[in-house]
């Protein structure tokens, strides 16, 4: 996947821009300079957002991004674009990707998405059919993560500042893993492993022929369940608590040196107290929306899909019946025949023209007979009006399938209210801080590290009597056996089939991995280069780990790495990650130096960012990326360079080609 082209119109510092992002093939680095506040960091969400979507739920969020210079002089509404190219089956694909966010007349913020790929265009937004948008909304879907999936975009498009904040001790390791079993696809199979556990244990319960054995082996079952749901809560716990202790770190450093600050506190809390009260109206909002739904269901979805599907016979009857209803219009009654009949016999006969022996009532039989014979057969004749009218109405229906976009919010929703213990937990400490002073922060910051290291070491204790339980069930599982059962003898093999899997893949990749990272390691870990002799990844993803050792035989602690040193060794991981996992995506870093020294900063631009990526996509500084001595290293390697201006009257960054005044030599 390469990004050619980005433009952006009225979001956020950027009134309009239109970016020629394309690289040559010898040149893989696009280089975007801008000071503190100038715009780059906007500039890399805007492509985040062109790809998966801005989240704007109320007016004020659409307000809050709509660019300032915007109000009032031009069209509110936010657009943004992103051009790129990937690979499908070989063949390269152009793909134009548009999505644009306005506010309907209720003043709710509403999206539209526009993609085209190579002359076939998707389009559909808010107000499309149910139907026709969860068509286009797959295809985009489909097409997106065929060339960067979500969950993997954090991986490729990062802020390296952020990325080196994450890097504290206990979550190192967590990183690491996640890294490895998300980009390298190793997960599912540990999913599907533990899902045929679970199969197994359930169908060797119903092999038990015994209530005795029954009962004992379903009460290890149960209790080795109920310590798995202890383990699941205290890993829950642990999360929450990195989390908390990653978060306020600040707050606790400046607490500790007493330059503790109110009102940036009472800041903190109010985005938290706004963070938990839209949560709380999303969630209010989808119960009412399910419940509209589900009062709906009959007339919106069972019906209109019961008249989609019989439409055509539907529209046979009404068609018939409504040709026999013109049809028989023509027929003369019976009555007003004879009258006719009589009065123009009469007539002849005065004038001698017809005979005085024609007998008017055989004239009336002859031409009853006529009418009866041109009657076409109803064959519909049992269909009252009332019911045909019944069946216009059915045809009529347009009712609206709000399953899939429910399903979107109930998914958004679940990820969203995961994160309240933690929000609520900051509250409260921030809270008592206001209250206690820096005491009390000081206090739950350290309580938290205290009960973090209790989980870890109970967390131990539980892991071993699981695994005792295992055993005992185990051994269940070999006394139950009577008698060839297929379904069983199955599920027995499945665990360590999807086991062996997802660890042979690993151990596919494993040699390539450990010897990539130990040359790039060794070329760019200033603290340890060119002494790194290996690095070595455990053989089980299910309980990975890596480790990297000293040409002098000692292991180096990962966690023992000062802050540079981890995020170097976490952009090596990424660089190998990439290389060898099953996409080809761009990379791009914002505040690409983030806590490096000069050692380090000089060894990313000799022998990182050069071969990174086939498109490498730099947002800086000058204190960063300096003019005289790291951009000279790079301008070899560079497609393009621009410089992000801010203006501060106008409202609006704007672009100019160079990179502060120094242009391009091509």
């Amino acid at each position: 996947m390469i990004i050619k082209k980005v433009r952006i119109t009225n979001y956020k510092t950027y009134l309009s821009l239109d970016l020629d992002l394309s690289v040559n093939d010898e040149r893989p680095i696009i280089l975007i300079g801008g000071m503190n506040g100038g715009g780059k960091t906007t500039l890399f969400e805007a492509i985040c957002g062109a790809l998966y979507g801005l989240k704007i739920h109320t007016k004020e969020e659409f307000e809050e991004l709509l660019n300032n210079g915007a109000i009032h002089s031009v069209k509110p509404e936010i657009q943004l674009e992103v051009t790129f190219v990937g690979r499908v089956l070989g063949q390269e694909q152009k793909y134009v990707l548009r999505r644009t966010y306005i506010l309907n007349p209720q003043e709710k913020p509403v999206e539209s998405v526009y993609l085209n790929m190579q002359g076939n265009t998707f389009v559909y937004g808010t107000a499309t059919p149910a139907a026709q948008r969860a068509q286009c909304e797959q295809q985009v879907n489909k097409i997106i993560k065929a060339n960067l999936p979500q969950e993997l975009s954090k991986y490729f498009l990062f802020d390296a500042m952020q990325s080196s904040e994450l890097l504290k001790k206990n979550v190192f390791a967590q990183i690491i893993k996640d890294n490895i079993e998300n980009v390298m696809g190793f997960k599912k199979y540990l999913q599907l492993k533990r899902a045929a556990e679970k199969l197994q244990q359930e169908w060797a319960q119903q092999r038990l022929a015994a209530e005795k054995e029954a009962a004992e082996y379903n009460n290890y079952c149960t209790q080795k369940q109920d310590l798995e749901k202890v383990l699941e809560e205290s890993e829950r716990k642990q999360d929450d608590l990195y989390k908390f202790i990653t978060a306020q770190q600040e707050e606790y450093e400046r607490a500790k040196t007493g330059a503790e600050n109110t009102a940036h506190t009472q800041k903190k809390i109010n985005e938290l107290v706004g963070k938990l009260d839209g949560v709380s109206k999303k969630a209010k909002d989808y119960t009412e929306d399910v419940r509209a739904f589900v009062e709906e269901i009959e007339m919106c979805v069972f019906l209109p899909k019961i008249a989609s599907n019989i439409s055509a016979e539907i529209e046979q009857i009404l068609r018939t019946k409504e040709e026999l209803k013109k049809s028989n219009e023509a027929i003369v009654p019976v009555e007003t025949l004879k009258e006719i009949t009589n009065k123009i016999i009469a007539y002849l006969k005065g004038l001698s023209l017809c005979s005085h022996e024609v007998d008017e009532e055989n004239v009336v039989q002859h031409i009853k007979a006529l009418q009866e014979a041109n009657k076409a057969l109803d064959r519909f004749n049992f269909l009252d009006e009332e019911e045909l009218e019944a069946l216009r109405n059915l045809l009529q229906n347009r009712g609206s399938n709000r399953f899939l976009t429910l399903d979107r919010i109930r998914t958004e929703l679940n990820t969203e209210m995961a994160n309240i213990p933690q929000w609520e937990m900051q509250k409260s400490s921030l809270q008592s801080s206001l209250i206690g002073g820096n005491e009390a922060l000081i206090r739950q910051y350290e309580e938290a590290q205290k009960e973090l290291e209790r989980l870890k070491a109970e967390d131990i204790k539980t892991r071993g009597e699981i695994k005792r339980l295992e055993n005992i069930i185990h051994r269940f599982d070999v006394q139950i056996q009577q008698e060839p059962d297929i379904k069983y003898d199955t599920l027995v093999k499945l665990k360590p089939f999807f086991e062996e899997v997802a660890d042979g893949l690993l151990k596919k990749k494993k040699a390539q991995i450990e010897t990539e990272m130990q040359q790039q390691l060794n070329k760019l870990l200033i603290s340890y280069k060119g002494c790194v002799a290996r690095v070595e990844l455990s053989d089980s993803i299910e309980n990975f780990n890596i480790r990297m050792y000293h040409k002098a035989g000692n292991l180096i602690s990962l966690n023992q790495l000062n802050a540079a040193s981890k995020q170097i060794f976490i952009q090596v991981l990424l660089k190998v990650l990439r290389n060898l996992g099953d996409y080809n995506p761009p990379v791009m870093i914002d505040t690409v130096m983030g806590v490096l020294d000069n050692e380090s900063r000089d060894a990313l631009m000799e022998e990182y960012f050069p071969q990174l990526a086939e498109q490498t996509i730099l947002l800086c500084t000058t204190s960063e990326i300096r003019k005289d001595s790291d951009y000279i290293k790079l301008e070899p390697f560079i497609s393009k360079t621009y410089t992000l201006h801010r203006d501060v009257e106008s409202q609006s960054t704007t672009v100019s080609d160079g990179y502060f005044g120094v242009i391009l030599n091509a």
